[in-house]
């Protein structure tokens, strides 16, 4: 195998891994109060791996909780109105009957940038993750016929 592709296949992994440990932290620690887990499930991950690039994405996916960026950004202070009823309609957190209102003052929502927390949080782990892949492709490298066969020759084919 070739130094580049060898660097490559370990850099691969080195991303695969570092993306995997972000989204698991994502998905750990977090101030937003879970009720039903849908937004630790929406916490995704893809990856590129064309001509080149290695890139790892955590991601909200929209498709699970489509209120995830409300709650990863924030929300200003806004209104509520029913969009296809006369009246909002809820029940209170400690009763069984229903509250009623023609529209909502909502005083807004504080964010929880949790998906960045997670990557500060790992930084010095991803970097760990990419020295290791480094260290482990240059010992592939160094055990291969590809520096050469004698001790003292080192074999350069690019």
């Amino acid at each position: 195998m070739l130094p580049k592709e060898v660097f490559e296949r370990r850099l691969r992994q080195a991303v695969k891994s570092s993306t995997f440990m972000v989204q698991n932290e994502a998905q750990q620690k977090h101030d937003f109060i879970t009720r039903t887990a849908q937004l630790e499930r929406a916490v995704d991950t893809k990856f590129s791996f064309d001509n080149g690039n290695n890139i790892g994405v955590v991601y909200i996916d929209n498709q699970v909780a489509p209120y995830g960026i409300f709650i990863h950004q924030g929300t200003k202070p806004h209104t509520i109105k029913p969009k296809t009823k006369r009246a909002l309609r809820w029940v209170p957190m400690a009763g069984n009957s229903f509250f009623f209102a023609k529209e909502v003052h909502h005083p807004g929502t504080k964010s929880d940038p949790f998906l960045y927390e997670a990557l500060e949080r790992k930084r010095n782990d991803v970097f760990d993750t990419f020295s290791k892949a480094t260290g482990l492709a240059i010992n592939d490298l160094s055990n291969s016929d590809w520096l050469g066969a004698k001790e003292k020759e080192i074999r350069i084919d690019i």
